[in-house]
């Protein structure tokens, strides 16, 4: 998976959990992307594709094991 590939939605996902816990540059880097413009987002996205999609990979671990836990 690239982070190019995560849609709008999956991108804010990864964004938030970032901020959340991923440290202060994780947290800086999904604060810029909430205020970035279209192209700025993309720029973000390649720059930073390792921390996007780890982040969003652990979103869904976490949506999953949430789902089962119900």
């Amino acid at each position: 998976m690239k982070a190019m590939e995560l849609d709008q939605d999956m991108a804010l996902a990864a964004a938030r959990l970032m901020e959340r816990d991923g440290g202060s540059f994780a947290s800086r880097i999904a604060q810029a992307f909430y205020v970035a413009d279209t192209t700025n987002r993309e720029r973000l996205l390649t720059a930073f594709d390792d921390l996007f999609c780890k982040f969003y990979r652990q979103y869904r671990i976490d949506q999953l094991t949430q789902g089962e836990n119900k």
